[in-house]
């Protein structure tokens, strides 16, 4: 199987009040890209899992899980399209199942 894709994970730190400076200091968005294999989940599967076959799903998988929070991801450096994740396999973390064909 091939890593030939790039997934970037996008969490958000919380923000806070400096009492210093008298404002609200905004979160910052931690990215962290890893690589990935991308392909489109099969009709009879999608109804398997998700019980409604009229979606198209895409199966992103990761060499190691991914266990960190994260509150949405995007591929390659496509940082215009977010997606955000259906599922993540309770089996194996490295498995993520997101809407849409990627």
């Amino acid at each position: 199987m091939r890593f030939d894709k790039r997934v970037t994970f996008v969490s958000e730190t919380d923000g806070y009040y400096d009492p210093e400076k008298g404002e609200w200091i905004p979160g910052e968005n931690i990215e962290r890209t890893l690589p990935c294999n991308v392909s489109k989940l099969g009709i009879d599967r999608t109804n398997q899992i998700f019980g409604q076959i009229d979606k198209v799903m895409s199966v992103i998988r990761l060499q190691q899980p991914y266990y960190k929070d994260f509150k949405h991801l995007y591929l390659d450096d496509d940082n215009e399209q977010t997606y955000q994740p259906k599922r993540q396999s309770n089996y194996r973390k490295g498995v993520i199942f997101v809407e849409g064909e990627v």
